[in-house]
């Protein structure tokens, strides 16, 4: 998907709607600047969550080294720096990744909701579960008008969104793209 918006020139518009404390943009980036051989190809990176403390810890983009140990020793090397002295078993992004990912606080249940479409993707990974039924539609129905014709949401394993297939249509057990012909139909 990636490659596709670079052979259209298209600058790639991904939302991570709870990225809790940034990994999950952070591997988006990542996989960008691999994909691209870049560090800076064409994507952009909203990450948002409600939580304002694991978003400055986001921003901040330092882990211990436990929560990259399963990365290789190429990633490591490439993407992060290691601490030394009192910064020892900590690690950094690089700020060429940082420089992807826009991070802001941001609740799913608010009433405006400052994203603007057309999305390539979002990712709601493994959030929409805290959620009843007719919660989980009115998040997706919001949803459905920011992505594009062929855009993409994932969701977490355990997620299961057959109460709004007439929004979204499955793509394997995690990825799902809009119906066309909802409503006003996806953005293009």
């Amino acid at each position: 998907m990636l490659k596709r918006c670079a052979n259209d020139n298209k600058i790639f518009r991904i939302w991570s709607s709870a990225c809790s404390t940034g990994e999950e943009a952070y591997s988006i980036a990542m996989t960008a600047i691999e994909t691209f051989g870049s560090w800076s190809p064409p994507v952009r990176i909203l990450a948002t969550d409600v939580d304002t403390n694991v978003l400055e810890q986001a921003k901040s983009g330092i882990y211990g080294s436990e929560r990259i140990e399963k990365l290789s020793d190429a990633r490591i090397k490439h993407f992060f720096f290691k601490g030394k002295g009192a910064r020892l078993g900590s690690v950094k992004i690089r700020p060429e990744v940082q420089a992807l990912i826009q991070f802001k606080p941001f609740n799913l249940l608010a009433n405006a909701w400052p994203v603007k479409g057309p999305l390539d993707a979002v990712f709601c990974r493994n959030v929409m579960i805290y959620f009843d039924k007719p919660t989980q539609y009115q998040i997706l129905s919001r949803f459905h008008p920011l992505l594009k014709e062929r855009g993409l949401l994932y969701a977490g394993h355990s997620e299961s969104f057959q109460h709004a297939a007439d929004l979204f249509k499955s793509q394997g057990q995690t990825i799902f793209k809009p119906v066309l012909g909802h409503g006003k139909g996806a953005a293009k």
